[in-house]
């Protein structure tokens, strides 16, 4: 568990060194692959994190999807069952700040969505490695998540955020890709 930490302490502070016109340049460039992607253009409903000021951006990839009249879910967390229930967005004026400075869903304005109709999950994390391995905020949430779940899975990274080898646990799931400014991973 140590080393989990200090993986995380170590890339948050690497992600924190971005500047903003790095941030910019980065995030477009990675939305632009993945809107690209076969495994965008596959799915008609998508999971995706309303992404915080270290994380890729993906308020325009939410916009993209609307634009492309896809159906764009976000998560809400209780962290009480450590769960996640998925939420229809169709405007940002339906989210409200919860815990850790997380956007989530209001809901009482979004439609309840079943896991099982999710055809896409962009998975958030702090680290990830060439193997399709990621090191997430230490919740366990989209551990639990992507144990039942058939969607395939992707997430979006600053190459800063891949490291040599992120350390596994038995109920790890691999991702089947990630993209970084510098391309696909897998």
């Amino acid at each position: 568990m140590e080393k989990k930490t200090c993986i995380r302490t170590k890339v948050l502070d690497r992600l924190n060194y971005l500047t903003n016109e790095q941030y910019i340049e980065a995030s477009k460039t990675i939305e632009t692959q993945l809107i690209n992607s076969s495994y965008w253009k596959d799915a008609k409903v998508i999971a995706i994190t309303v992404s915080k000021k270290t994380e890729v951006d993906t308020y325009g990839i939410i916009q993209k999807g609307w634009d492309q009249k896809k159906t764009m879910v976000v998560p809400r967390a209780d962290f009480k069952t450590k769960k996640m229930t998925f939420y229809k967005l169709t405007s940002f004026s339906q989210l409200e700040e919860q815990r850790y400075g997380l956007m989530e869903p209001k809901q009482t304005l979004c439609q309840k969505i079943s896991n099982h109709d999710i055809h896409l999950v962009v998975v958030p994390g702090v680290a990830f490695d060439i193997n399709g391995n990621r090191l997430g905020y230490g919740g366990g949430f989209y551990d639990r998540f992507l144990a039942t779940s058939h969607a395939k899975t992707i997430a979006l990274a600053f190459d800063c955020q891949i490291i040599n080898e992120v350390p596994m646990e038995s109920h790890d799931k691999k991702l089947d890709q990630i993209i970084s400014e510098n391309g696909f991973l897998l």
